[in-house]
């Protein structure tokens, strides 16, 4: 239980230190419900505001999602989540320093956005009859890719970019087809600087559940 709760205020210090909730969650209540494991190759994994090079990241990286409900601890009880068989989850991953940290023009950039995935291979902890963790990777039958992962390719000099990864469910019984389209990479298609994945949650009410980031940066 320790771990588990060393592990969110770890995640949450780390997203506050590095202004993932302040530009990218948008929301400082924000709890995770797991850990959003996230690897490149086996020498390049995303750790929570690790430096990666460009060149290890330009294909998609493969995804796990810890689920741990003592993370939740602190969760107001309507909150708190619990995997169902049947959930569906969108997958993004999205540049709020594009083109650089203080011009914010194609800011926030999108990278990936995979939606309709399910959970698989659960290795289950039982606790009093209650599921108290499983580790999970992800089902891609069935999936639907609405924007085509693009690798990391910040402008030579524009400094270090954060490049953060999102974990939502969809609501019940909603797939992607009735999602908003997204229009473009930059804005996320809005139009407006700074704008992005929360304002595109927002409309399809999405939950967040899990995230993850790293850096990269072209000298």
């Amino acid at each position: 239980m320790n771990q588990a709760i060393d592990f969110t205020k770890v995640s949450i210090d780390s997203f506050k230190k590095h202004g993932i909730l302040e530009d990218v969650i948008h929301d400082t209540s924000f709890l995770p419900s797991g850990i959003l494991a996230i690897e490149y190759t086996s020498n390049a994994p995303v750790a929570m505001g690790n430096t990666l090079s460009t060149d290890k990241t330009q294909s998609k990286p493969q995804f796990q999602f810890t689920f741990n409900k003592q993370m939740q601890k602190n969760t107001p009880q309507a909150d708190v989540y619990v995997p169902q068989d049947d959930d569906l989850f969108t997958m993004v991953m999205t540049d709020p320093d594009a083109p650089s940290k203080t011009d914010h023009e194609w800011s926030e950039f999108c990278h990936l956005v995979e939606s309709d995935l399910k959970l698989q291979n659960k290795s289950t902890h039982e606790t009093s009859g209650a599921t108290d963790f499983f580790a999970s990777e992800f089902n891609s039958a069935g999936s639907r890719t609405l924007i085509e992962y693009m690798g990391p390719a910040p402008p030579k000099g524009s400094g270090p970019h954060r490049y953060v990864f999102l974990l939502f469910k969809q609501p019940k019984g909603v797939d992607s087809s009735k999602f908003s389209k997204i229009k473009d990479r930059p804005n996320w298609g809005y139009g407006t600087s700074a704008t992005g994945v929360y304002k595109w949650a927002q409309e399809n009410n999405l939950k967040l559940v899990a995230s993850n980031f790293f850096y990269a940066e072209t000298k």
